[in-house]
């Protein structure tokens, strides 16, 4: 099954904008990209995420132009973009590296594409005083690029795709090269501005966070596939896959049986554990079992306690914590509970009153964990059409 089946897009709606239609990219007998199509909305901002080498900035640049698909087209408003080159997309790019002209001006390198459009003087001196202010940085319209941070830079490389009106703004992994704290406030800069200008937005990124943070929806890519398309909170809270589960953010992956009614065998647990989401699978069915660190909650098992040997009502198990890292806002703990080490993230006093050794009760309720088959089979595909 392709991933053409599970995004169907032969029967477009009107709210179906831009459209990468059955596209597909090989060099030889490499599949850089195998067939897949996806749909974005007006003024929706979608994040390709996953990997590198997975495809992702193939499927942008096919998007863009630069790069010709092996099968398939790119609709754009139901016209047809494939035999067009980017200069005729109406599209704007912004890359990882800045690319600005070094000899030019803020303003003159946002005037750029203008200029070469015709655009009055008039006309362009408006546009740029509106996009200076909508970056940000009106102070540093006469500044040149050796004169600016590389957040600034990125700025106004961002303004300068803009300037255009584009019809869809491209953005391939454009804060990857700058520090932690600009990166941040960029993020949300980006955010900010394409919703004040109502673009559709693709961005394309390896950062999990970014694409949660950022996204209307989130493609997970792997190996040339969509692994899995959803809002920020379904990639998360529901992950249709082992990858999909363990490359977006933080998860105990945890090899499991079903016991049938709900119930799972978790391997070295003395006890079985309920899960909500185990209920549809066979009795003997190999699971993989998932919980988020946040989703987990310690409490300290005195010595006059008598000490869990299976999990209680409510899915309390018995364990030791082994190590804690700090971690700013939380505290990351690793707790040995049978042949496994789970981790649990705790904030503030919750995490100080567990130090290393304590033996602790793990408890966590039956919908907490995210169950999946160990092995991807047809049915977990299918499974897909419906996200």
């Amino acid at each position: 099954m392709t991933d053409s089946v599970l995004f169907p897009v032969a029967d477009h709606s009107v709210a179906d904008y831009l459209v990468a239609e059955s596209v597909s990219k090989s060099y030889g007998a490499t599949h850089a990209l195998n067939p897949l199509s996806l749909s974005l909305q007006k003024g929706e901002l979608v994040t390709l995420l996953g990997p590198s080498g997975c495809g992702k900035t193939t499927l942008l640049r096919i998007v863009a132009g630069f790069t010709a698909p092996s099968t398939g087209r790119v609709l754009l408003g139901g016209r047809d973009l494939t035999p067009l080159p980017p200069a005729k997309r109406r599209m704007g790019m912004v890359f990882q590296a800045y690319s600005l002209f070094p000899n030019l001006s803020a303003e003159d390198n946002v005037r750029f594409g203008l200029t070469v459009r015709g655009v009055s003087r008039a006309e362009s001196e408006k546009k740029l005083k509106e996009l200076f202010a909508l970056i940000g940085l009106e102070e540093a319209r006469k500044r040149y690029p050796h004169q600016l941070s590389g957040g600034q830079q990125q700025r106004i490389a961002l303004a300068r795709a803009l300037a255009i009106e584009p019809q869809v703004l491209l953005l391939d992994e454009p804060l990857s090269a700058l520090d932690a704290q600009v990166r941040l406030n960029l993020r949300d800069e980006i955010r900010r501005v394409q919703r004040e200008t109502g673009t559709t937005t693709l961005f394309v990124t390896h950062d999990q966070e970014e694409a949660l943070a950022i996204s209307d929806r989130v493609v997970v890519m792997q190996q040339g596939r969509v692994a899995q398309l959803g809002t920020p909170e379904d990639i998360y809270r529901r992950p249709a896959s082992p990858f999909v589960a363990e490359f977006v953010g933080t998860a105990n992956g945890l090899d499991a049986v079903a016991l049938g009614g709900g119930m799972v065998e978790v391997a070295g647990w003395n006890a079985p554990l309920a899960v909500e989401g185990a209920r549809p699978f066979a009795r003997g069915e190999k699971l993989r079992l998932y919980l988020r660190p946040e989703e987990l909650r310690l409490s300290e098992l005195r010595p006059n306690e008598l000490r869990l040997s299976e999990s209680g009502p409510e899915g309390d198990l018995s364990g030791q914590v082994t190590d804690r890292r700090f971690l700013g806002s939380i505290t990351r703990l690793s707790v040995q509970v049978g042949n496994s080490t789970l981790v649990a993230d705790l904030q503030g006093n919750e995490a100080a009153a567990h130090p290393v050794g304590q033996q602790v009760r793990v408890s966590l309720s039956p919908l907490a964990a995210h169950v999946l088959r160990a092995a991807p089979v047809a049915e977990t595909q299918a499974e897909l059409a419906h996200v």
